[in-house]
């Protein structure tokens, strides 16, 4: 297992470097352009995805933003945000927010095109799309959206499950000795509840969970931030000067710290967001909307949220200063700064690492399950819940490392495909919001 984990590792150094972050800066760039700057409109389409749709699709507009931010709110929003200022310093949390900004009109674009391409299958009567759909049926190109479909698989196991097994392992575990496989076994029974469902069923938990777990995790922040408020003026000029290099990470060269910023800050934006990956356009195409701008409004709020808790997260442990200390790092420095809330601050962290990652794990379920119905046909679904259910258990063995390193390897993987399947339907992206776009803001 060391020796694929190294291979993985000596991959992500030669794949995850300054060219695929310029690839996805430009995608997010262009299109902002092209789309006349449409995150704009994002307090409008967030209003919008309140609003109830009867056109045909699966779930509501909400439902699928729910399900999106599910899967995309995980431990990465945590544990991966701490890891990223202690690696990349304050100024990761800069170059994150900005590149996150950006990437609001990629995700719209994605989920746009999912909902324009997306098909009804004959055998259960689902609504389906995705990149996966989109190159096969709109760029006649299957051969590309197997590709994205296994790679898309992978990082359903790997970042959608193993990781997030993982976490709650370790926090109920070292927070109160729970053992590793009666916790696996117990979130197996819950994921099976939800899944066995369908759709309808993981959208109508994550319709009232993720709101919940988000504002929780708000309310905790915010009374870090209040007890520290004297920090913050310092803390944001801290982050402004890490992030274009006047201030040096751990003592090294401050020329290089920008770069190092940029890279870390990029790389967790995507990870974060999934803007560019094109793995929240599976579920959008199963949204109930009168067109596909409708729903590529919506979806594109998931961006903003997504950075909204990853910025809460990179404030919360800057103020909280351990993160220069070298001593700390991921789980520590978040309990470092949870422990500043007097009785109920390290429980609520456990509470909200726990169902952050349990939500993941039923988000990317949806994801795999449609890789998989992709790539087999209707046939595999429930043998896929099977699987998904009896994996949570034995996930509870994998090595985190191993989940991370293989996280950033398909990343990538599903990024250059969906990337290139937008740029080659760019003109139909804004012919689309060209026909739809002023009606749908005029009427909210």
């Amino acid at each position: 297992m060391q020796e694929l984990e190294n291979i993985i590792n000596r991959i992500n150094e030669l794949i995850w470097t300054y060219p695929m972050i310029l690839l996805l800066v430009a995608t997010h760039l262009y299109l902002t352009f092209k789309l006349k700057f449409i995150q704009k409109y994002i307090f409008k389409a967030m209003k919008l995805s309140l609003k109830r749709d009867n056109s045909a699709g699966m779930v509501s507009n909400f439902g699928a933003l729910a399900v999106s931010l599910a899967a995309t709110i995980g431990t990465g929003s945590i544990l991966g945000m701490t890891t990223a200022v202690a690696t990349g310093g304050p100024g990761a949390v800069f170059w994150m927010i900005v590149i996150g900004v950006f990437g609001i009109a990629t995700k719209y674009s994605e989920c746009l095109l999912a909902v324009k391409y997306r098909v009804k299958l004959r055998t259960t009567k689902e609504y389906v799309g995705g990149p996966m759909y989109i190159m096969k049926n709109a760029l006649k190109m299957k051969w590309m959206g197997v590709i994205f479909a296994v790679c898309g698989l992978l990082m359903a196991i790997s970042g959608g499950g193993f990781l997030q097994v993982n976490a709650i392992v370790d926090v109920l575990g070292n927070a109160y000795s729970i053992n590793g496989l009666l916790i696996g076994v117990i979130v197996s029974l819950i994921v099976a509840i939800v899944i066995i469902g369908g759709v309808k069923s993981i959208a109508a938990v994550c319709e009232w969970l993720v709101p919940i777990m988000g504002g929780l995790y708000l309310l905790a922040a915010l009374y870090i931030f209040a007890v520290n408020i004297y920090q913050i003026p310092a803390t944001v000029i801290l982050i402004l000067k890490s992030a274009f290099g006047f201030k040096a990470v751990g003592g090294g060269f401050a020329g290089a710290a920008i770069l190092t910023a940029l890279h870390i800050g990029a790389s967790r934006s995507v990870l974060s967001t999934e803007a560019g990956m094109g793995s929240a356009s599976v579920v959008a195409a199963a949204a109930k909307t009168k067109n596909p701008v409708r729903q590529g409004l919506v979806a594109s709020t998931s961006v903003f949220w997504t950075f909204f808790i990853c910025t809460l997260t990179g404030l919360v442990i800057i103020v909280a200063g351990d993160w220069q200390s070298g001593q700390k790092f991921a789980g520590d420095l978040c309990n470092s700064a949870f422990e500043t809330i007097p009785y109920i601050g390290v429980p609520l962290l456990v509470f909200s690492l726990t169902i952050f990652s349990l939500t993941t794990i039923i988000g990317w379920a949806y994801y795999g399950e449609k890789f998989m119905e992709f790539l087999g046909g209707s046939k595999i679904v429930k043998p896929f819940r099977v699987f998904w259910i009896l994996f949570m258990i034995s996930g509870v063995y994998i090595s985190p490392s191993l989940a991370w390193a293989l996280v950033v390897t398909v990343t990538v993987m599903m990024s250059i495909p969906n990337l290139i399947m937008i740029f080659m339907l760019r003109k139909r992206i804004v012919k689309e919001t060209n026909l739809y776009l002023k009606s749908e803001i005029d009427n909210i």
